[in-house]
Parts: structure tokens; C-alpha cells; sequence
């Protein structure tokens, strides 16, 4: 009896053993696969690309950017977003043009990097795509087919005060032919307009255009096109092939007729879906002349009784200055991926639970002569009812206090942050008011 017990236990131990061995086995190969997996992520994330540059890079972007190993290239704003991410996978410049080359996936954090791009990047379509983009002139030429009434000038920097603007059909919008912001954007409804507008030009945008390379504004361009009507939006976009995949759709209010100001930017689901089709549908007619293909933009448009003009497109990027990343309240995505990856956002899931709720996105510029001040944070707080985030700048290339994300239910509130003096909310540290 004693040695069938002790033949069982041994036949239960051999089994044990056996299940054990096994399930080493099958571990070691799980453990081979993943690092098989983890390796061939590895390289192709290597071959997706992104350059950072001034003037502003978000920890969230940088958070995101650690976390997919996407690869970085290596220079000035790389390495010093090292210090606090230290895991970012920079690459040289001898890798980063071969990873282009490979993957053609590229994004850009903002218009500063499109030297590097045009210098490094022989690729003529990518050059022709980036061109017929963020040059005005060269935008409005291509789409003139499209927009046959819509009237728009080239004027060279010094034509520029002494044109006679008798024969121009008033309203009209004066601006660089390559832009930024809002740098050098004048609404022209008057002569007296017209006057202010050179005044201010002659005076102040020299020393602005200054402060970008010339990628990102030029001084010796400007163009003079139809004043367009109606709401602005801006929509954030990557064609997959030709075909346009939208992440993002934002509006843009204002306080008048006059202001150019980037304040504030709204997103909801009424604003996303009755636009998504028209938007979509307007995109490809678009690109039938433009010929963008596998790129991130950002595009400008305003809309009329649902006739849509477009105003600017950005390319190799979204919105600028962590506009875009709003959509991460809304996912919980980083809007690259969707780029990256070659996918889109679920629409419905996105809006779910959030259908009576304004997601929004609000810049609070410096005053002029306010270099030594900062927001008083408690009266910047006392106009939201919900913040998600404030994104205070620390760069002084950048006249911009801090972004703040938030979400609301109320229209007024939203009417109160458009109309916000920003002297109301700063606190002074040399006894400015």
C-alpha cells in the first residue's frame, strides 16, 4: 500500500515536472516572440519621425514622444528637452534622413523645422507639397480654378506704401505671403485702415519677422486678398494616400470683425459632426489641385451658409502650440498616433458622455512693454469653470503668458474669456498694471 502511494505521488511529481518544463517551454517562447515584437517595433518606429523646434513643446508631446520611442532628431530644442526626458530616441541627422526615406512619415512641431526639412530632404514632392502650402500667393494661384472670384495681390515689401489701394474691392485682408500667427495680419475695410495698416507694418512687423527664421515669415512678401465672410475653423488633417483623415475640427471665435487674435478655440460634438462631412468633402475637392499626399496639415478655412473658403494650410504639422493636443481630453489619444499608425479616431466614442460639453483652448498673449510680468493664476482661475490644464510658456522668443485647456457647458463664460483684458489678470513685478 505504502509503495502505490509513493508510486502515485511520484507519478503526480513527474507530471508536475512535466507541465513545468512545458510551460518553460512556452514562456521562453512568448519571452523570444515579444522580444521579436519588441525589436521589429523597435525599427519601425525609428522610421516615424519628428522635429522639434521653437518655439513651443509641450510635456505632454514629449511624454508621448518617450513612451512610443517615435524617433526625434537631434538638435538644439532636442537636447534640452533631454534634460526632463531622458528617454526620448534621438537619431542624427545621417539616421533621420535615411528613416525618412524608408517610411516618408514625418511631423514637424512647428515651421522653424521646415529649413532642415528643404536643406536635408531631397524630395521633390515633399519640397512641392511644403511650397504650394505655406506660400499664399502660390496656394491662391493653385486653387484659382476653385475660387475663380476670390481676388487676391502679391506686393512686394517696398511697393507696399506707396500702393494706391483706389482699384481694390474693400474688404480686404493684408498679410505675409509666408506667415505665423497672427504676425503682420491687418483687416483693410477703409483707406484710413489701409493707412494704419502700412503705419504699423513700417514700425513693428520688421522687428517681429525678425525674431522667425524666414521659413516661418518672410518680410520682403505680402499678399492682399478678399476679405472672407463667415465662421472660422481649424481642422486638423493627414492624407492617407490622397485621401483626408480628420482629428481634429476646432472653432475659431473672435470678438469682431477686425480681430485676428488667436484667444480662443472651441471643439464640441454639434461643431464636429455637422462639419466633419462638409469638411471632408471640401479637403478632397482641394487636394484634386493640390496634390498633398501622406502629410499632417493644419488648415484654416471659413464657412457661409456652408459655402467654405479656405484661408491657409500648414503643413507637416496639426494645430501649433499644443492646440491639437485638446484631443487627448477627448480620446485620451495623443492626435500623432492617429498619424503614425495610419488610423482615425472613433467619432462616436469620442463624443460619448461629452455631448452637452464645449471643449476649449485659450492663449493669453503678453501686452506690449509686460516682459517682467506673469498671470495672476487666481484670477485666471476665476473665469473657468472647469480647467483641465494651464500651460504656462517660459520662453520669451514667445509673447504668450500660458495656455489654458478647459471645458464648459456655458456659452457666457465662453464670451467672457474671448473679451478678457489680459492686464486684468497679470501680476506686476516691476509695478506695471
Amino acid at each position: 500500500m505504502y509503495n502505490k502511494k509513493q508510486s502515485a505521488i511520484q507519478n503526480k511529481n513527474k507530471y508536475f515536472q512535466i507541465l513545468i518544463d512545458i510551460f518553460s517551454k512556452f514562456n521562453n517562447i512568448y519571452r523570444t516572440l515579444f522580444e521579436i515584437h519588441f525589436l521589429c517595433s523597435s525599427i519601425l518606429q525609428k522610421e516615424k519621425m519628428i522635429i522639434l523646434e521653437e518655439p513651443y513643446v509641450s510635456d505632454v508631446l514629449l511624454e508621448y514622444l518617450e513612451n512610443s520611442q517615435k524617433s526625434v532628431l537631434n538638435n538644439k530644442t532636442a537636447s534640452n528637452a533631454l534634460l526632463a526626458h531622458p528617454h526620448l530616441n534621438i537619431i542624427d541627422n545621417e539616421e533621420a534622413i535615411s528613416a525618412y526615406h524608408k517610411n516618408k512619415k514625418l511631423y514637424t512641431i512647428s515651421e522653424y523645422a521646415l529649413d532642415w526639412v528643404t536643406e536635408n530632404l531631397k524630395d521633390d514632392n515633399l519640397l512641392h507639397q511644403i511650397t504650394v502650402s505655406k506660400d499664399k500667393a502660390l496656394f491662391r494661384t493653385a486653387c484659382k480654378t476653385i475660387y475663380p472670384d476670390f481676388y487676391f495681390k502679391e506686393i512686394g515689401y517696398n511697393e507696399l506704401f506707396n500702393y494706391d489701394i483706389e482699384n481694390v474691392p474693400l474688404p480686404v485682408v493684408l498679410k505675409p505671403s509666408v506667415g505665423f500667427l497672427s504676425a503682420g495680419v491687418h483687416t483693410i475695410n477703409t483707406k484710413e485702415d489701409w493707412s494704419k495698416a502700412i503705419d504699423d507694418i513700417k514700425h513693428h512687423f520688421q522687428q517681429t519677422a525678425d525674431s522667425f527664421p524666414d521659413s516661418v515669415v518672410k518680410d520682403n512678401r505680402f499678399i492682399l486678398e478678399s476679405y472672407i465672410k463667415g465662421k472660422e475653423y481649424a481642422i486638423d488633417v493627414y492624407f492617407k494616400g490622397t485621401d483626408p483623415v480628420i482629428i481634429n475640427i476646432f472653432e475659431h471665435p473672435f470678438v469682431s470683425e477686425t480681430d485676428v487674435k488667436d484667444r480662443l478655440y472651441l471643439s464640441s460634438k454639434a461643431i464636429f459632426e455637422h462639419n466633419f462631412p462638409l469638411f471632408t468633402e471640401h479637403i478632397k475637392q482641394i487636394n484634386k489641385v493640390l496634390n498633398l499626399k501622406d502629410i499632417p496639415v493644419h488648415i484654416e478655412v471659413r464657412v457661409e451658409n456652408d459655402k467654405i473658403i479656405p484661408i491657409e494650410i500648414n503643413p507637416l504639422r496639426f494645430a501649433g502650440l499644443c492646440l491639437n493636443e485638446l484631443h487627448q481630453h477627448l480620446s485620451g489619444k495623443h492626435p500623432l498616433e492617429y498619424y503614425f499608425s495610419n488610423t482615425q479616431p472613433d467619432y462616436e466614442q469620442m463624443w460619448k458622455d461629452k455631448e452637452d460639453e464645449t471643449f476649449a483652448f485659450a492663449v493669453f498673449e503678453k501686452p506690449e512693454n509686460a516682459n517682467q510680468s506673469s498671470l495672476d493664476i487666481k484670477k485666471l482661475n476665476s473665469y473657468f469653470s472647469e480647467i483641465l490644464e494651464i500651460r504656462e510658456n517660459y520662453n520669451p522668443k514667445l509673447n504668450i503668458f500660458a495656455f489654458v485647456l478647459f471645458k464648459t457647458k456655458d456659452k457666457n463664460e465662453l464670451n467672457n474669456i474671448l473679451n478678457i483684458r489680459v492686464e486684468d489678470i497679470m501680476m506686476s513685478h516691476q509695478g506695471q498694471k
